[in-house]
């Protein structure tokens, strides 16, 4: 697999990260190693292409200068590969994806490893944020494709829709709620309730779901938050909280009974999950990708 010079792309990763310490972490090499290469960047170049502040790093004029370059150097070498793998018929090359937590835990997994299966010389990275996470990320090239749940507003981005999905509130089975030969809407406005962080897809659904009902979030006993499912799977195991997760995220809990859903009559809350994109026509492995994915989900509707 072609890669672009070495010294480059230690220069790269820590210019994303302003971290020396992530940039040994992503390149699984030391962090010595990484100041060894960018001191003899730096030489080479004539010029300082950080400013250091205790642990804090910024970059420099130089340095912004061959960030730019270099990001433009990196996704030729990218694009060479790529090319190159086709005429041998293979697929190869590096694929950054970002998804939110739903689809980065209990869809893509499945889906990526089905596809570097298929295809070994394909190196896929896939970061795990929230909704406003993946945008940014996007935002600032360094995934080229996000996958969300729920709708942004941003017209910078265009939206594909991949899946269905339902929202679904949940608790322990020994939750004295499940004592009620009924549970209605009223009975919600007195229990303690966990969500997910601020900046979550799932929260702006759940909030404006609850909002067409009568329901004020900030009214609700709500003293924890958590940034992921299993995490909130755990929690509500230990005390009598009540989350609203995907469906998709506790079929395992609800065929064991270890969690049950607590129905509401007509309180349905359905969304949608999303491919999102920069702009502009998708091409090289991440329209492979793409392929392969709606192979295995069916069409997107755009």
């Amino acid at each position: 697999m072609l890669e672009v010079n070495f010294r480059i792309k230690v220069f790269f990763h820590a210019a994303q990260s302003l971290s020396f310490t992530k940039t040994s972490r992503e390149l699984f090499i030391s962090q010595p190693a990484v100041s060894k290469h960018i001191q003899e960047l730096e030489s080479i170049i004539g010029h300082a292409l950080f400013l250091r502040n205790g642990n804090r790093l910024q970059l420099t004029e130089a340095g912004r200068t061959l960030m730019d370059a270099a990001a433009i150097i990196s996704k030729e070498y990218e694009k060479l590969d790529y090319k190159l793998g086709l005429l041998n018929n293979q697929l190869r090359g590096n694929l950054v994806i970002g998804a939110s937590t739903t689809i980065a835990q209990y869809l893509l997994p499945k889906i990526i490893a089905k596809f570097t299966e298929q295809n070994p010389l394909v190196n896929i990275k896939l970061f795990n944020g929230n909704t406003a996470h993946v945008t940014k990320w996007l935002f600032e090239q360094k995934i080229a494709l996000g996958f969300v749940e729920g709708l942004a507003e941003d017209q910078s981005l265009k939206y594909s829709k991949i899946l269905d999905d339902q929202l679904i509130f949940i608790a322990r089975s020994s939750h004295p709620i499940f004592k009620k030969a009924e549970i209605c809407l009223d009975d919600l406005r007195h229990q303690e309730f966990i969500f997910r962080e601020h900046g979550s897809g799932t929260n702006d659904i759940v909030f404006q779901h609850f909002k067409a009902i009568g329901i004020e979030a900030k009214s609700l006993n709500n003293n924890v938050e958590m940034s992921s499912s299993e995490s909130i799977k755990q929690y509500i195991q230990y005390k009598d909280s009540i989350g609203i997760l995907s469906k998709h995220a506790v079929i395992k809990e609800l065929e064991n009974k270890s969690i049950r859903e607590v129905e509401i009559p007509d309180i349905h809350m359905e969304r949608h999950l999303y491919l999102v994109h920069l702009h502009g026509e998708i091409s090289g492995l991440p329209k492979q990708f793409l392929r392969f994915l709606q192979g295995e989900l069916g069409a997107f509707d755009n």
